[in-house]
C-alpha cells in the first residue's frame, strides 16, 4: 500500500540579469553557450519555456527564437526548437546537446556561421527562488479542488521545472499521485501530457480532465 503524505504546493520566481555578453553570429553564440554558466542555460531554456507556454508559440528556447528571427536559419532554429526539455534531467546534458546540434549544423553549413545577425543575442543569467505556498492537498479530491486556484507559476514549478529541480524525468504531480495515492494509471496519463504542445492553462485543464474522469469512475462504482 502506498505511503500517504501531504502535497504542499510550491512556486518559484526568477531574478533576471544581463551577463554583459552578446553574440552577433552563430560562431559567437556557440562560444557563449560553451562558456556560459549553467544558470544561463537554465534561463534561456526552462525559464524561456515558462514564458512561451503561457501562450502558444512554436519555440521552446531563446536560442531557437533568436536564430529564426535574426539569422533566418530556419533549419537550425527548428532543430533547437524541437528539443524536448523533459528528456533532460540535468542542465549539463541539455547544454551538451545544444552545443552538439550547433556544431553539427556548422559542419554542414560553414557559411551560416559568418552571417551577421539583424540584432545581437544578449546572454542573460538568473537567480531562482523557490518558496512554499499556503495550499495543501491530502487526497485526490482535495488536490483537484486546489488545482483550480494555484497560480500558473506554481503549476509550472510542479509540472515542468520540478523535472529538473529533482534531477528526475518525472514531474511532482504524477509522482505524488503514484507514490502517495497508488494511482499508477492516472499518474501515467498525467505524465504523458506533452509540455511542448500545450499552454500552461491547457495543461492545467488536461490534468483536471484526467482527475475528473478518475473521480467520476469511482463515484459511478460506489452507486452501483
Amino acid at each position: 500500500m502506498a505511503e500517504r503524505y501531504v502535497f504542499q504546493f510550491s512556486s518559484s520566481a526568477y531574478l533576471e540579469k544581463l551577463s554583459g555578453k552578446k553574440a552577433c553570429n552563430l560562431d559567437e553564440l556557440l562560444k557563449l553557450i560553451e562558456s556560459c554558466t549553467l544558470s544561463s542555460i537554465f534561463y534561456h531554456t526552462f525559464s524561456a519555456l515558462r514564458k512561451f507556454r503561457k501562450v502558444y508559440v512554436p519555440y521552446t528556447n531563446d536560442f531557437a527564437v533568436w536564430i529564426s528571427r535574426n539569422l533566418h536559419e530556419e533549419a537550425l532554429s527548428e532543430k533547437l526548437g524541437n528539443i524536448n526539455l523533459t528528456e533532460y534531467n540535468t542542465i549539463e546534458s541539455l547544454k551538451a546537446r545544444i552545443v552538439e546540434m550547433i556544431k553539427d549544423f556548422r559542419d554542414q553549413n560553414p557559411p551560416a556561421f559568418e552571417k551577421k545577425a539583424d540584432e545581437p543575442f544578449y546572454l542573460c543569467d538568473v537567480t531562482r527562488i523557490v518558496y512554499l505556498t499556503d495550499k495543501f492537498a491530502y487526497n485526490l479530491q482535495s488536490f483537484r479542488e486546489v488545482l483550480d486556484s494555484i497560480s500558473i507559476d506554481s503549476l509550472y514549478f510542479h509540472f515542468i521545472e520540478s523535472r529538473l529541480y529533482n534531477q528526475l524525468h518525472l514531474d511532482d504531480i504524477s509522482t505524488w499521485i503514484e507514490q502517495s495515492l497508488g494511482l499508477n494509471k492516472l499518474a501515467q496519463g498525467i505524465r504523458n501530457i506533452d509540455i511542448s504542445v500545450y499552454t500552461l492553462n491547457k495543461i492545467r485543464a488536461k490534468i483536471e480532465e484526467l482527475i475528473d474522469e478518475h473521480l467520476n469512475k469511482l463515484n459511478t462504482k460506489s452507486t452501483v
